[in-house]
């Protein structure tokens, strides 16, 4: 058995740093350039003024900025209070007679939001539809580009231009591999490469949905442990705001779509806050009614925002902050608590660390305005951490199995010590004298020590005056009721520790204690140590 629990716990650790690199890493949007491809990395000319000439060859560019390709044009939006742009992009591009009889196709990563894409001034395809007036489109971030040229357009040998009109709001650039490439060689690779992303989405959705169905019905089956809820509530959201990034088979007012992500967003985050408090039985209500009413504030500026620049300059800025303030909150009490408990809370550090840099490295996309760079796999980080959630609770089902019997047989044995007192009490017919009492209640609280101490009753069950009661007993065994009653809680606890694999916070618990921090006071207070060290002491002695 103890073999078994060797190779489980190889398995669990190497499962947690297999989630913390792919957390960690990101999967960045940058692909590798294809062997059979032209690189159209580089400079483009960028055109601000929306004309059907900007495609056409012979157009006069030499005048126009240079804008890098991969790359954004965020900076330019900034002057529209929508923050919105139809932009022009031209390449002159030299094919060579080596390319002939061989099938081109123009390849490209994510573009936001909507484009169309030009050869020599014909139209070769287009992803999304523009919009003439308004803020209403399809959202076509994260759809594939893979455009093919017909050859009779390829002037080989000479100089073809690649026009580009993209249709840009708040997302805009281009990430990824921007290329001619002759895809029918490698058609399996390239096909990943186009659609790599919406799998991501694909599998991402999937998961989401299959954990909130799974939380769910955990929560109704267990109403009183409301972290279900709450976990729910997560993936839930992440759903929703996985949603609003897709295309939509109608067109959405941009402005509302904004509003509706940062509003699940920020409430998604305070629902993770949420959930690890409760998970980790932290008493952290004044956090949370600050939280609340913080929420409840941004809340109001992300839904009364008249515009998309207000919107992001405030609401964006606002519920980022707070979204790092959550997530910040929420790894302090994972440390917190494997700081008190190691051995129970250690391998949720890979939570506690990699999520907080992916998210602060997110929000500095966020506000940099560099949402091209966002990687696709910020909506799988919900499913990971609940996958490793998963494992963990499998791993404390079968390690709590394994204790039991040991837990079970220490407890018996002081259980089968206090039926042995009780049964000679019952044989003595003379009632004793108060100071003889004293000693039947010593015996007792021996044996009744993880009982909640209330002194009325105890001197009611003996027949004493309460404050008498506490006199002789101070003066019998030297210290009052309630220090005694510690005393043996603690000395419990050291048998536990040592004789037992269980939770700290189950022992502390089991033996009496109803508050965590207490019980960490009181076992430093008598032994000089904390639980966790005294265990390894014990153990590695």
């Amino acid at each position: 058995m103890k073999g078994t629990g060797t190779y489980r716990n190889y398995y669990l650790r190497g499962a947690a740093f297999v989630l913390m690199l792919v957390l960690v890493t990101a999967c960045t949007a940058e692909q590798d350039k294809g062997v059979n491809a032209i690189n159209l990395a580089g400079p483009w000319k960028i055109i601000m003024t929306d004309s059907r000439e900007n495609a056409l060859p012979d157009f006069n560019d030499g005048h126009y900025a240079d804008q890098v390709v991969p790359g954004d044009w965020g900076r330019t939006m900034e002057k529209n209070d929508d923050l919105t742009s139809t932009i022009w992009l031209r390449k002159k591009v030299v094919i060579g007679s080596e390319w002939e009889g061989r099938t081109l196709s123009l390849v490209m990563g994510r573009i936001g939001i909507a484009d169309e894409a030009w050869f020599n001034g014909h139209q070769i395809g287009g992803t999304g539809v523009i919009p003439g007036k308004g803020l209403a489109y399809h959202m076509s971030w994260q759809n594939p580009r893979l455009y093919h040229i017909p050859s009779s357009l390829i002037r080989y040998g000479g100089s073809n231009v690649v026009a580009l009109r993209i249709y840009s709001h708040v997302l805009n650039g281009i990430s990824g591999s921007v290329e001619l490439a002759d895809v029918s060689s490698d058609y399996f690779s390239y096909y990943l490469k186009a659609f790599g992303p919406m799998i991501t989405n694909f599998v991402s959705l999937f998961f989401n949905m299959l954990f909130f169905l799974g939380l769910l019905i955990l929560y109704l089956t267990r109403r009183e442990k409301r972290e279900y809820l709450y976990f729910s509530f997560i993936v839930l959201l992440t759903f929703l705001c996985n949603l609003l990034t897709l295309e939509s088979p109608f067109p959405m007012d941009g402005l509302v779509r904004y509003k509706l992500f940062l509003s699940l967003y920020v409430l998604t985050n305070f629902f993770v806050f949420m959930g690890v408090g409760e998970f980790l039985n932290s008493d952290n209500r004044y956090a949370v009614a600050v939280y609340t009413l913080l929420l409840a504030v941004i809340q109001g500026v992300i839904v009364f925002s008249p515009s998309t620049a207000s919107l992001i300059r405030y609401g964006g800025f606002s519920a980022i902050v707070l979204i790092n303030i959550l997530i910040l909150s929420s790894a302090f009490l994972f440390f917190n608590a494997a700081r008190k408990d190691p051995r129970g809370y250690w391998y949720f550090l890979f939570i506690a660390v990699p999520v907080p840099i992916s998210v602060v490295r997110n929000s500095w996309y966020l506000i940099s305005f560099r949402f091209n760079e966002l990687p696709l796999v910020i909506f799988m980080h919900v499913p990971l951490v609940f996958t490793l959630f998963s494992v963990y609770y499998i791993y404390e089902f079968e390690r709590t199995r394994r204790e039991k019997d040991n837990l079970y047989s220490v407890l018996l044995k002081k259980s089968q010590r206090f039926q042995r007192m009780l049964n000679a009490m019952q044989k003595t017919d003379s009632k004793p004298e108060p100071r003889d009492v004293i000693n039947d209640v010593k015996d007792y609280l021996d044996n009744n020590y993880n009982e909640r101490y209330d002194r009325k009753e105890l001197s009611k069950k003996f027949g004493l005056n309460e404050d008498y009661m506490g006199q002789v007993f101070r003066k019998v065994t030297g210290s009052n009721i309630s220090n005694y009653i510690n005393t043996q809680r603690i000395e419990a606890a050291k048998d536990l520790l040592t004789e037992t694999d269980a939770k700290i916070i189950d022992i502390a618990y089991h033996v009496g204690f109803d508050n965590l921090t207490h019980f960490h006071r009181q076992f430093k207070r008598q032994t000089n140590l904390t639980p966790s060290e005294y265990r390894s002491v014990m153990t590695q002695g």
